[in-house]
């Protein structure tokens, strides 16, 4: 069941055109303007996203030295990305992650974003549900996937780093989330 709704996800993003208009912009419950459902990357470098995108992205030091072993490990990889934009952790670490996306070579379409809500009504869905069925309950969370299946995910901050945790999910090391212990 969760490889259906994987697929759907993927499908559903895949229509996106890379010069789409910010047609998904609603006011989150604090009045300010969020981003809703499949966006792309050219969203956050929109004003007023990019107020927070931008400089957290060039003030980050990518851990080259581990960044450098990532790059073996992207190819067939596909990250799907859930965040807020009204959320201070995803404001934090999705900037920081395209960083070492783009370090690491990652191609826009192996990034897929689907911003969530956080209205009472529909707080961490998006308008089309594409987190529906995936356990998606803290933000940002990073879902990576090979071959369309999820072989671990990232969520909220990093329990090493971004970098470290990236490349044991990445190399299928052992990694557990701050909120899987299970893994």
């Amino acid at each position: 069941m969760k490889q259906f709704f994987i697929s759907m996800l993927l499908c559903a993003c895949a229509t996106l055109s890379f010069s789409q208009p910010l047609n998904n912009i609603s006011k989150d419950r604090n009045g300010n303007p969020m981003l809703e459902g499949c966006c792309t990357r050219e969203a956050l470098l929109q004003e007023p996203f990019a107020a927070w995108f931008v400089p957290n992205y060039n003030n980050y030091v990518v851990d080259s030295s581990t960044a450098a072993q990532l790059k073996q490990h992207i190819n067939n990889k596909t990250f799907v990305l859930f965040l807020g934009t009204w959320c201070g952790d995803s404001k934090r670490e999705v900037p920081r992650l395209y960083k070492i996306f783009d370090y690491c070579g990652v191609k826009p379409e192996q990034i897929k974003l689907v911003m969530v809500s956080n209205h009472d009504t529909a707080y961490k869905q998006s308008p089309t549900h594409e987190e529906k069925g995936l356990n998606i309950f803290r933000v940002p969370t990073l879902l990576v996937l090979e071959n369309g299946n999820e072989i671990n995910r990232f969520v909220e901050y990093p329990v090493e780093s971004l970098e470290k945790d990236l490349l044991k999910i990445l190399s299928r090391s052992a990694y557990k989330d701050a909120y899987n212990k299970t893994k």
